[in-house]
């Protein structure tokens, strides 16, 4: 390959990770180079850390949490940083937290969402030394309705708000998404904004609209996004809508939502419905139901490519990644690719 066709070919290439329930030599995290123009998949290698079950970019460095209850004598799981370009494992440290199943980055602090512990443990960056240890451990009390998912806690995402002054953070057991405010030098502070949401809803992943007034609640037990105004760090509500079509009976429950790169739609995954749930943003924030789009079994992920031709779906139980292409206002199934326990989905 020429120098010309070489530049063309890493113009057209995006890094792609993905975060799987394995472990071992065979196991972790595996790497890819995903195509922009065909939506090709090329797996390359692995990385070698336990139960990596969500992932995040942060200046060059890949974080990793693995979902464990122990790890070396440590109570909870861990936190890996690693390097990408060699992808050699920089740092491993314990999140003192069980379970950890989602992870926010600032410039100047990590945020661990532990869901077994329901708790938060934030993290400091102390360059050039990399990332400190968990200097701080936010647990959360209480239980809610459900008697089999709600006796306690159960932190389950953590994310800044657009402007970059609130954590937001999903509790499903219980029923609440609790706001800190954050600074980047004081970090949290522990004077809250609870957003109640139905009893037994079990909030799971949220996201903001593209221009920062809108908030969308994904909740797990109950199958629905919770629509909200949002303004410095309070919340109205507006809507409840349905990701699931109106005769479906069966048991489901919901994983993930992203808003589209192009600030136009939200996504909602359905684990049961085997789906994804595609909305239309209106003028006012409220959601409309496009259509539903059909996955492999249990989309525990799925993501857009930063272009927003290509969607992602991480179908956990199928032990495959679907590859849609965005043809008008709908997507086709373009290619498969079979990976084991497929739970999160990462451009680079």
């Amino acid at each position: 390959m020429d120098k010309e066709n070489k530049a063309t070919h890493r113009a057209n290439t995006l890094s792609l990770y993905f975060g799987t329930y394995t472990e071992g030599s065979d196991g972790g995290i595996f790497t890819a180079d995903f195509c922009r123009e065909s939506g090709k998949i090329h797996l390359k290698d692995n990385i070698s850390i336990p139960q990596p079950s969500y992932l995040q970019l942060h200046q060059q460095t890949l974080y990793a949490v693995s979902e464990l209850v122990e790890f070396e004598g440590e109570n909870g799981g861990i936190l890996s940083a690693i390097n990408t370009t060699n992808h050699r494992i920089l740092t491993t440290i314990p999140t003192h937290g069980k379970l950890p199943c989602h992870l926010c980055i600032t410039d100047n602090h990590l945020f661990v969402a532990n869901y077994s512990e329901g708790s938060l443990s934030v993290f400091a960056f102390d360059h050039p030394n990399g990332l400190s240890p968990s200097f701080q451990s936010i647990h959360h009390f209480g239980k809610s309705v459900n008697p089999q998912r709600q006796r306690s806690a159960h932190v389950h995402f953590v994310t800044m708000d657009p402007a970059g002054e609130y954590l937001a953070v999903c509790d499903l057991g219980l029923d609440q998404v609790i706001l800190y405010p954050y600074t980047k030098s004081q970090g949290l502070s522990t004077n809250v904004t609870r957003i109640l949401c139905p009893p037994g809803a079990g909030p799971r992943h949220l996201t903001f609209s593209q221009c920062g007034n809108f908030l969308y609640v994904l909740t797990e037990l109950t199958n629905t996004i919770l629509v909200y105004r949002y303004h410095k760090g309070e919340a109205a509500f507006i809507q409840e809508i349905s990701t699931l079509p109106d005769t479906f009976i069966k048991t489901s429950t919901c994983a993930a939502i992203r808003l589209s790169p192009d600030g136009t739609k939200i996504v909602a995954s359905n684990r049961g419905h085997d789906s994804l749930a595609i909305f239309t943003i209106e003028r006012d924030g409220r959601l409309t139901l496009s259509h539903h789009l059909m996955t492999g079994k249990c989309p525990r992920d799925f993501n857009f490519s930063p272009c927003g031709n290509w969607l992602l779906a991480a179908n956990q139980e199928d032990d495959s990644v679907f590859v849609y292409q965005q043809t008008g206002d709908s997507y086709l199934q373009t290619d498969t690719i079979r990976l084991s326990k497929p739970v999160c989905i990462l451009f680079g």
